[in-house]
């Protein structure tokens, strides 16, 4: 019997020329009345056809159940017998985390999850990647796009455009992988999207997805993870509605459908510190799963795994090597062990005086500078002297100005170099010699002044005047003229103040140098250190994973402005209200392709600069105040971090946020205030007088 679409409304039926006496019957309308009704269409499908159609389903429930082989079978990519593992084992789990160490390859895995996801869901599925910077998590996405476009060296022979022919090109232009400054993103044709987030989480709140991936998320901040995770808040379970006959969805039909695939939420990242949102899920995902909770699954991969890779049992190259990690051991024990060894590190706790979370939200990808690229921009350098014992440290510090929402200007730092001092002709890597750190500290003042007159692109240059020196002080060596190997003499330093007596000796010196007495600066110049940080006006490098290049996101200002007018243009012939106009400009400029990214490999020294001021930052969150009678603290490291770390580098740190300090307070003292020319009790400090009650 064909089917019918039937018309129910009677009073059309009653013009109709067309009718049948069953559907009469049905709508129980009297005889004489035509009603009409239309057959539903036949496409006939043949044989052959149909057994295509149930071959390809076939084939999708056999990959979906075996997803490593899908990679082999259609994008001919062999996983190391490690990612093969933790990829079955995670497929169909609800929360996932994966500890591993550097070089194992957690962002190629990542990638690789996702695309096998959207590939063989047969619905939907949508996929949000989070870190702590939109950089980190546009990282990832890039690296979706590389394997996409066959742009991975290492994965020969590789057939990843066969996921770039699923995605949606909307633009006459472009390959269908969007980067906009408020998220990367690309959609398939199955509906499925992924889209990067950034720290910024009041503008996610209230989204919807079947993934979320924490990618590097060892030390993302609590508050992120928590609205972030909501994203999957939703059950899939849950059915209401009716069937295709009408019919209400009981809860008997419910049961008898198919179980829709779980939301998931997947924390990948190398150890933190047993402070962080990261281990308290490791922790207690870990329990879940000894426990034989299959909604959870928890992979601990460290080093001695990554430098043993095998696939289908047979060893290969490792992308690690022993080298590699003795390096990283030797500048950055804590980070090593927790990077490399997957070890949860313990940082000072509640007595630090820089919690991680601090520097994590001030930290930007960026090349470190080696010296004054522009020639104009400013510095300030802090020299912690050693010969023995300690590291002997230098650091330089940009000072830039930005302009705040009212208007007025801010003086800011970002930490932009770091070196230590070091002779690594000796087996025990000591220090240099005291004339080599001199001259390489006058090397490192003419690299960053440019060759501006008295040194104007340098600020000052803080000197610790303890015993660091071996009793002697620095900046005496200092004082005198010297020449370069190109035969031009340039003017000594000196502290006019602490070497007053040695100012007439001295006549051509600039007074450019700091000297702070650790015995009465100490205390002081880590104070402004606290509130440096608090307020956040010191930057960072982000955390370096020693890869030997960096991934750089550049704004395209110019191309973005001239959207914005054309896009506020068009939208204001619509007459919206204020909201309807924000949201809809926001929405626009969401598609507008203004984000170029570029690899920026590293110089040797680069990457040194980047090993130390990760190192500074190690220092720093593991140094406490001690309270003392006198109402000055001291500030040291932990006990038991003093027999692994020094603390030189955050020694500098402190100077330079201190000279940031005072720098900051000449700008507040020479800012002129703004009179009102029509009341002279508002220029002056009087107090206004008053009569019968009334203020005059």
């Amino acid at each position: 019997m064909n089917s019918y679409n039937v018309c129910f409304d009677k009073d059309l039926a009653e013009k109709c020329i067309y009718g049948s006496d069953f559907v009469k019957e049905i709508l129980g309308i009297e005889n004489g009345h035509n009603e009409i009704f239309t057959h539903y269409k036949n496409y006939p499908i043949s044989n052959k056809k149909l057994e295509g159609l149930i071959r390809l389903n076939e084939e999708r429930d056999y990959y979906q159940q075996n997803p490593v082989k899908f990679f082999e079978d259609f994008f001919r990519i062999q996983l190391l017998d490690s990612q093969a593992y933790v990829m079955q084992s995670a497929w169909p789990v609800k929360n996932i985390v994966v500890c591993a160490s550097r070089a194992w390859g957690k962002s190629i895995w990542v990638v690789w999850f996702i695309m096998a996801k959207q590939m063989l869901s047969s619905d939907p599925w949508n996929c949000y990647i989070a870190s702590g910077s939109s950089e980190q998590s546009a990282t990832t996405f890039r690296k979706l796009e590389d394997v996409a476009n066959d742009r991975i060296t290492s994965l020969r022979g590789s057939t990843g455009k066969l996921f770039k022919n699923e995605v949606v090109i909307n633009a006459a232009s472009g390959d269908g992988f969007s980067h906009n400054p408020s998220g990367f993103m690309y959609k398939v044709y199955n509906d499925s999207f992924t889209r990067t987030l950034s720290s910024n989480v009041d503008r996610g709140r209230g989204f919807r997805s079947d993934c979320v991936v924490f990618d590097e998320c060892g030390f993302l901040d609590s508050n992120l993870i928590e609205v972030y995770k909501a994203f999957c808040a939703v059950d899939n379970s849950f059915v209401t509605g009716f069937d295709e006959n009408g019919n209400s969805i009981d809860i008997v039909r419910v049961r008898a459908m198919p179980e829709p695939p779980p939301k998931q939420l997947i924390y990948i990242s190398s150890a933190s510190s047993v402070d962080t949102e990261f281990y308290k899920i490791y922790r207690d995902y870990s329990k879940m799963m000894i426990a034989g909770d299959p909604d959870y699954f928890v992979a601990n991969i460290d080093c001695e795994l990554a430098m043993r890779p095998t696939i289908h049992n047979i060893p290969t190259v490792s992308a690690l090597t022993r080298d590699m990690i003795d390096a990283s051991m030797r500048t950055n024990p804590l980070k090593c062990r927790r990077e490399y060894y997957c070890e949860f590190s313990e940082d000072a706790g509640a007595d630090a005086i820089i919690k991680r979370g601090v520097i994590t939200r001030n930290e930007e990808t960026r090349v470190p500078l080696l010296f004054n690229d522009t020639g104009d921009k400013r510095f300030i350098l802090a020299y912690d002297p050693a010969r023995s014992m300690d590291n002997s440290v230098i650091g330089v510090m940009e000072l830039y100005e930005t302009k705040l929402v009212d208007g007025s200007i801010d003086l800011r730092g970002r930490i932009v170099n770091c070196i230590n001092l070091m002779d690594v002709g000796k087996k025990l890597k000591t220090p240099m010699q005291t004339p080599d750190q001199i001259r390489y500290l006058k090397q490192m003042v003419l690299d960053y002044n440019a060759g501006v007159d008295a040194y104007g692109n340098i600020l000052n240059i803080y000197i610790d005047a303890g015993s660091g020196g071996g009793g002697v002080n620095i900046a005496d060596f200092l004082m005198q003229d010297w020449e370069t190997a190109d035969g031009i003499i340039h003017r000594g330093l000196i502290d006019k103040e602490y070497s007053s007596e040695y100012v007439s000796r001295f006549p051509n010196a600039v007074d450019k140098i700091r000297l702070l007495s650790p015995t009465q600066y100490k205390s002081i110049i880590y104070e402004s250190l606290i509130e440096m940080m608090n307020q956040d006006k010191i930057s960072f490098t982000s955390a370096y994973d020693n890869k030997g290049y960096l991934t750089l996101f550049d704004i395209d200002e110019e191309t973005l402005e001239k959207e914005r007018i054309r896009i506020t243009e068009k939208l204001q012939k619509k007459k919206l209200n204020q909201k309807e106009f924000d949201e809809q400009l926001a929405e626009e400029l969401d598609k507008v392709q203004s984000v170029n990214t570029k690899v920026q490999k590293l110089t040797w020294q680069e990457e040194l600069a980047l090993a130390n001021i990760d190192a500074m930052k190690e220092e720093v969150v593991n140094i406490v105040r001690k309270k003392r009678e006198s109402g000055r603290d001291s500030f040291d490291l932990t006990p038991e971090k003093a027999r692994i770390l020094h603390d030189d580098r955050s020694y500098v740190l402190a100077m330079l946020a201190y000279g940031l300090a005072q720098e900051r307070r000449k700008l507040l003292l020479n800012k002129k205030p703004k009179q009102d020319p029509k009341s002279l009790a508002k220029q002056l400090t009087i107090r206004r007088g008053s009569y019968g009650g009334k203020i005059i």
